[in-house]
Parts: C-alpha cells; sequence; structure tokens
C-alpha cells in the first residue's frame, strides 16, 4: 500500500492565526482575490503549501528579488511607511 501525504487545509481563522492577522484582513484578501484560496462548496479553505509558496513570492518580490511566476503580492502597490 502506498504512504499517502494528505494536503492540509486551513479555515479562515486558522490562516488568520497562523499568519497572524485578522479574520478580517483574510476575508478581504479571499473578496478581492489576493490570496489562493479553494471553494468548497460554499465554504473556504486555504492549502498550507500554496500559502506558504503565495508568502515566499510576496517577500520576494517585496526585497526586489526578481521572480516572473508572481502575480500580485503581499504588499503591491504599497509605498514605503503607507499602511495598508
Amino acid at each position: 500500500m502506498k504512504n499517502v501525504e494528505l494536503e492540509t487545509y486551513l479555515t479562515v481563522r486558522e490562516l488568520a492565526d497562523y499568519l497572524r492577522l485578522n479574520v478580517q484582513t483574510i476575508q478581504r484578501w479571499v473578496i478581492n482575490r489576493e490570496v489562493p484560496f479553494h471553494k468548497i462548496k460554499k465554504v473556504i479553505r486555504f492549502r498550507v503549501s500554496e500559502i506558504e509558496k503565495w508568502v515566499t513570492e510576496s517577500g520576494r518580490k517585496q526585497t526586489g528579488v526578481k521572480n516572473e511566476n508572481t502575480g500580485g503580492g503581499l504588499f503591491e502597490g504599497v509605498e514605503a511607511g503607507g499602511g495598508l
């Protein structure tokens, strides 16, 4: 029998805790399609692997590391000293 690893999915609350952010921030990101998510029937879930990749790519973009695969980052459009 094969050893199968299951992907871990997070709820909105779990992702907010994981990233140490407000639930409202995660909800806004989902509405604006700024974060990778999956809709399972009417429920929003986040794959941990996709979130980690998204955070890493957002960090590369913010720090000026060129990565052609970033499709909009966490801090895109935010100027130094500005707020979200």
